[in-house]
């Protein structure tokens, strides 16, 4: 029982915090603008270096200009990039990769949920999940691969 409290509980989580990000990766929710990169460092822990990217921030209706905004990426200095500025002040990237990146998510956290409810089902005496749900646990698995595969392609392309 505790590992379907666990599955629903991460399962609700996960899809509502990619969900969210699916509405600002589209540009349905925010404030859009784009940030021009003016500096970047490196940080170095545990043997790895983590790039740090930072500049300004402007949106599109000139409202809202940051002046000290910094991303974890590594982007090139002068380069422009579109973001969306979160109601709690963050920046979500948008464009192809965040988008179908996200949207893996939100169906993994689904899939979690879904899992959660066949596991509360079995723990109710039901020997066999329905038909209907398995079919529908394949069919978000499937769509959450092609999801992650088109994340992961439009990405690279985008780093060239």
């Amino acid at each position: 029982m505790l590992l379907a409290v666990g599955l629903l509980a991460a399962g609700a989580l996960l899809t509502w915090f990619a969900g969210v990000r699916v509405g600002y990766a589209t540009g349905l929710a925010g404030t859009p603008g784009h940030l021009r990169v003016e500096a970047c460092t490196w940080e170095h822990t545990g043997g790895h270096r983590y790039p740090h990217c930072s500049g300004i921030f402007r949106s599109s209706d000139g409202t809202v200009v940051d002046p000290d905004v910094t991303l974890d990426s590594r982007l090139p200095i002068g380069s422009t990039v579109a973001l969306q500025r979160t109601a709690s002040g963050g920046y979500v990237g948008t464009g192809v990769a965040a988008l179908f990146g996200w949207l893996a998510l939100s169906l993994l956290g689904l899939m979690a949920l879904l899992t959660g409810i066949l596991a509360v089902y079995g723990r109710a005496g039901v020997r066999r999940a329905p038909r209907a749900s398995r079919v529908l646990l394949g069919s978000l698995g499937a769509v959450m691969l092609l999801s992650a595969l088109i994340g992961g392609l439009a990405g690279v392309a985008g780093a060239f």
